[in-house]
């Protein structure tokens, strides 16, 4: 496992030494093309210019401006129309053909009419209309040409004639015509040829890599654009889920929550009304209870009032129960702490209000802790002097 990245990061620099190798070959072609293109350029020039040189000193050997003019002029003509023709039966002869796969896909020629990445393919058939076309012209026109290999030879002179009937009356018009339209219609069909294959190929081929390109990029897009969406259309199923889940849980705990102060309410209820049974009842008793059994099932409630009505059973205990005073007020005087520990201010009042028996807001019968009046743990948590709180 631990090998993997170094292969991983080998392969990278392979790789990236052969782009730079391909980069650098296709730069090297490019100078050498270029090169090309302007030594084809040259001939051309070279060539034009030979035969617009053959065409003046034709015309020029007629003596008068006149005839000059009007022989140099259906020259030109005819052998542009020649070149013309040479130059689109090159074109037609020149065109790139487009590969057929054994699937019967067309491709291009350099498989770029394709790209796969990470399993989404972009696909481009380019459009071979212009190359069923110059097929079959190239077959129909050596086809013909095979089949009146015969007649060619009277057709060129029969058509010499006609072409020399337009020029000036001299006995080699027809002769000249015929030559000047053999020079022109050869050179430029190879130009044309030349030209299509050298200059339109390349052209053709950079399209289709261009396209193939945007193809590719196209389809990485649309596949981040879906992983995207899909990314997003999960987050948000998450997070709803997520947020069902921590509103059920906040509605359990609420729920829980409701039920437990209800029971710590209604056990603090039971222990008041225990508190206030005849002594001969033994309330405190029951409240006690109530209670404890309370703290086994819910645990300690953070509420003063709890405690405090615990300590005053703990205190009637001991007043009723003198075997078990120590207990009682160890259990009384805890509970009192746990009083103060809630409630400092309301806490110490209603533990003055039922220890200290001088407390001037006292109403018969709240004496609960007044038999752990001269207990010096009490004084020393409650103080010597009544607590009334400060408004």
């Amino acid at each position: 496992m631990a090998s993997e990245p170094d292969e991983n990061q080998s392969a990278d620099q392979e790789l990236n030494a052969l782009r730079e190798t391909l980069a650098a070959r296709e730069r090297e072609l490019a100078v050498k093309d270029g090169g090309d293109i302007q030594g084809l350029r040259t001939k051309v020039r070279a060539s034009v210019a030979l035969g617009i040189l053959g065409l003046a000193l034709y015309a020029a050997h007629f003596g008068s401006w006149q005839t000059f003019a009007e022989a140099f002029a259906a020259g030109i003509l005819v052998t542009g129309a020649a070149a013309l023709v040479g130059i689109l039966l090159g074109f037609l002869f020149g065109i790139p053909r487009t590969v057929v796969d054994e699937g019967g896909a067309p491709q291009a020629r350099t498989a770029a009419a394709a790209g796969r990445v990470d399993g989404v393919v972009a696909v481009y058939s380019p459009n071979t209309n212009l190359e069923q076309i110059s097929d079959w012209l190239s077959k129909i026109l050596v086809g013909v040409g095979l089949t009146q290999l015969n007649d060619i030879p009277s057709a060129l002179v029969r058509f010499s004639v006609w072409l020399g009937s337009g020029m000036p009356q001299h006995p080699e018009a027809g002769k000249f015509a015929l030559g000047a339209i053999a020079y022109a219609s050869v050179f430029g069909f190879l130009y044309g040829y030349i030209w299509t294959r050298v200059v339109l190929s390349p052209m053709f081929r950079r399209a289709d890599e261009h396209l193939r390109k945007a193809m590719v990029r196209l389809a990485i897009a649309e596949r981040s654009a879906s992983k995207a969406i899909a990314d997003a259309a999960v987050a948000e199923r998450s997070a709803t889920e997520t947020f069902e889940r921590a509103q059920a849980k906040a509605e359990q705990v609420l729920l829980q929550a409701k039920q437990r102060a209800e029971r710590l309410e209604d056990a603090m209820k039971r222990m008041l009304d225990r508190l206030y049974d005849p002594p001969e009842r033994m309330g405190y008793a029951d409240a006690i209870r109530i209670a404890e059994e309370y703290i086994a099932r819910e645990g300690e409630p953070d509420n003063f009032l709890f405690w405090l009505r615990y300590a005053a059973a703990q205190g009637q205990r001991a007043a009723r129960e003198p075997r078990v005073y120590e207990e009682a007020k160890r259990c009384a005087l805890e509970a009192a702490r746990k009083v103060l520990s809630q409630s400092q201010e309301m806490g110490r009042y209603w533990l003055s209000l039922l220890w200290h028996p001088e407390h001037p807001q006292r109403t018969p019968g709240e004496d609960d802790l007044e038999v752990f009046f001269d207990e010096p743990e009490f004084k020393a948590l409650i103080g010597d002097e009544p607590y009334i709180p400060v408004k």
